[in-house]
């Protein structure tokens, strides 16, 4: 087993190590802040109600992070009861959505679901009911937010309300698991349908992938979306999900990622989840998957300082056909008639100009792009 860095006095108390204050360097404002940024705050709490001696702990420290755990449990709960009745709603249009992420990891692996935060809740559907899906939303209270639209682009769109208790509810349908084409179908719905386990914290409709294929799903999320940014809870997420399966499992998951060409990429998360937190992995195992880097083509999605242009080349050629990288060069520079109107606050009479819309959104992002804000 790896042992845990210890450079980080917060991340060794939320691994369960019992700290004294002054050990953090940290003021009180300065705690609570860096706790929010990193999502954190609850567990800190649980950790804290642990430990046997939290006396020199500042209270005012100790009463944030108790109300903003109780306001987290609070809104599980009526998030949760939430979810089921959507996918109830959708069961009955024969619609049978798989959960992914956040809200399914925080009811399977988590102490408690507050633990892990999740500011929407993510399924997969496939695509032919995406119609079904946000007709049976509108009837349920949900209007589609505001996105870019295209087949290519995002692959998702979202849908949200706000409820009487005044807690906002969003749903983001997907019906690939990223809008990075090298990705878009590592795992199908299919595939993780026929793995499926359920959620019965969520409702009898309520399903998730498999242990195997969601420790695929933890590892890969960070680079295919968030250009590998490394965040205390996806490695948390990481950690729990690879502390629970057995070996015979981690042996799936090693020739799961292999088969998929993700190999390097879980090998660097696992990586840095075992420096993190000492999750043991079998050296071999490590092995196996480490010396695939340099040999899968998504392994350049490790490569420091990505931008978007990057993104958008290693989008475009992952495409196998012409069309489609003209295809999705178009939804990129041209998106939808209602998404462009909506963007500059403008009413349906203003298509007209749309030609100076268009011409001004891609001298903008070219220039965000050549100042290096995207």
């Amino acid at each position: 087993m790896k042992t845990p860095t210890e450079t980080d006095p917060l991340d060794a108390v939320l691994r369960g190590r019992e700290l004294a204050w002054s050990a953090l360097g940290s003021s009180p404002a300065e705690l609570l802040d860096t706790c929010a940024s990193r999502e954190v705050s609850a567990l800190l709490y649980q950790r804290l109600t642990g430990f046997e001696h939290v006396d020199d702990w500042p209270d005012e420290v100790r009463r944030a992070l108790a109300r903003t755990a109780h306001a987290a449990a609070a809104i599980e709960i009526v998030r949760g009861h939430e979810i089921a009745a959507v996918l109830d709603a959708l069961a009955s249009c024969d619609i049978h959505p798989i959960l992914l992420k956040g809200a399914a990891l925080a009811h399977l692996v988590y102490d408690s679901p507050a633990l892990r935060p999740h500011a929407d809740t993510d399924l997969l559907i496939r695509r032919c009911d995406v119609d079904g899906v946000r007709a049976a939303m509108r009837e349920l209270g949900y209007s589609e937010s505001l996105l870019s639209d295209g087949e290519l682009i995002f692959c998702q769109f979202q849908m949200i309300k706000c409820d009487r208790f005044a807690v906002e509810h969003a749903f983001d349908f997907h019906w690939k698991i990223s809008t990075q084409s090298l990705f878009a179908d590592v795992l199908t719905y299919d595939e993780l349908a026929a793995g499926a386990v359920p959620v019965p914290a969520l409702g009898a409709r309520a399903r998730t992938a498999g242990g195997v294929q969601a420790l695929l799903l933890a590892c890969i999320h960070p680079v295919m979306h968030h250009r590998n940014d490394e965040r205390f809870i996806w490695l948390y997420d990481i950690h729990l999900l690879a502390s629970r399966l057995a070996d015979r499992d981690l042996e799936r998951f090693a020739a799961l990622a292999i088969d998929k060409q993700m190999a390097a990429i879980c090998a660097r998360q696992l990586s840095a989840t075992a420096a993190r937190f000492g999750t043991s992995m079998p050296d071999r195992l490590m092995a196996d998957l480490s010396e695939r880097e340099g040999v899968e083509p998504s392994a350049a999605y490790l490569e420091p300082s990505r931008r978007w242009h990057h993104e958008l080349a290693s989008n475009l050629r992952g495409l196998p056909r012409l069309r489609d990288r003209v295809r999705l060069l178009g939804e990129v520079l041209f998106p939808g008639r209602r998404y462009m109107l909506t963007a500059y606050c403008l009413e349906p009479w203003a298509s007209i100009l749309l030609p100076a819309l268009y011409l001004h959104r891609c001298a903008r992002g070219l220039w965000r792009v050549l100042a290096g804000e995207k």
